[in-house]
């Protein structure tokens, strides 16, 4: 059951980044980013790398998309029209991605794949402490440097700005 969840995930995962290529909406390719990190994050899941699960959910599909979604709802704002991409450059994209491909096919069969004990995961636990009780501050001050770009943003964005000079 854990193997058919994984390929479901993985399968989701490839047709949300493949989804993100060819749709011509911003909007809608962050939302595909959003259900590819969300299903590699379900992988993380089951392979039992619950660290980098929860990291993957909270950093990437929490923070960094909140913040390209509320950066194209802005755009969106000022623009009063659709954020649209068009590509000029396919021949040259996909000979790169037919390269990278060539370069982990390669690099996968090259691999020894390891049964690691528990041991390793163990060394895991002193990371996460110190990151939450020595390294925490850092962590809370770029969140709240965050907080701040996005009330400047917002009020860059809105219409008080110029009802305030008018």
């Amino acid at each position: 059951m854990e193997q058919v969840v994984l390929y479901i995930l993985t399968g989701i995962a490839a047709a949300s980044a493949l989804a993100i290529i060819f749709v011509r909406q911003v909007f809608y390719a962050a939302l595909c980013l959003l259900s590819c990190l969300m299903a590699l994050a379900g992988i993380y899941g089951i392979m039992q790398a619950g660290f980098l699960a929860i990291t993957q959910i909270l950093i990437y599909a929490g923070g960094v998309l909140v913040l390209i979604v509320f950066a194209i709802v802005v755009t969106n704002r000022l623009q009063g029209k659709p954020l649209q991409v068009e590509s000029h450059n396919r021949f040259w994209g996909l000979l790169v991605a037919a390269v990278m491909v060539q370069m982990l096919v390669f690099g996968y069969h090259q691999t020894n794949f390891v049964n690691t004990s528990l041991s390793a995961f163990r060394e895991l636990k002193p990371m996460g402490i110190a990151l939450f009780t020595d390294y925490a501050a850092p962590f809370e001050i770029g969140g709240v440097l965050l907080l701040v770009c996005l009330i400047g943003a917002a009020l860059t964005a809105s219409s008080f700005k110029k009802s305030v000079h008018d």
